[in-house]
């Protein structure tokens, strides 16, 4: 069922130069689905995700309701399909809602007030932690990896250094 989806991304950057065009590259992507319901909203900076992929890749950007809807009807097509969210808060709804992946990688969440560095250039929210720390629980292989080159940094070692605990 999650054969065609070869990542699952969240980079509140989204779609953006030379990382993600390594990772499409990398993994063979033929198919970027992004999940955000701004984006989705907003047809001018649809429109620019859709000119930022290399030639030949596919971009279809869905608000969540829409994107639950697709993967019900045909698990968003044909392709190797690189998922991308926006935030850690989508995603979370989004697996709740039955679009079960079983790995995700983090990218960059961005900068506010309150957050921890965790990894890297990577900060996170208390609520961005227990947020993962659900679908951790519930079998994601979560880790942070902002760019290729970087080795995958597993969720589980925030969870035993107790960086919010």
């Amino acid at each position: 069922m999650m054969k065609n989806i070869k990542l699952t991304r969240v980079d509140f950057r989204l779609i953006h130069g030379q990382v993600m065009t390594r990772w499409v590259v990398n993994l063979g992507i033929t198919k970027i689905v992004v999940i955000d319901d701004n984006s989705a909203h907003n047809p001018i900076f649809s429109r620019i995700l859709v000119n930022a992929v290399p030639n030949g890749t596919v971009v279809n950007v869905y608000d969540q309701d829409s994107a639950i809807k697709k993967w019900n009807e045909d698990h968003f097509g044909d392709g190797n399909i690189l998922l991308l969210f926006k935030d850690i808060k989508t995603a979370k709804k989004i697996w709740e809602e039955g679009l079960e992946f079983t790995d995700m990688q983090i990218g960059g969440i961005g900068g506010a007030a309150g957050q921890k560095n965790v990894y890297k250039q990577v900060v996170m929210s208390k609520e961005d932690y227990d947020r993962l720390k659900v679908l951790y629980n519930g079998g994601v292989n979560i880790y942070l990896q902002p760019i290729p080159e970087d080795r995958p940094y597993p969720f589980s070692n925030i969870i035993e250094k107790k960086v919010f605990e």
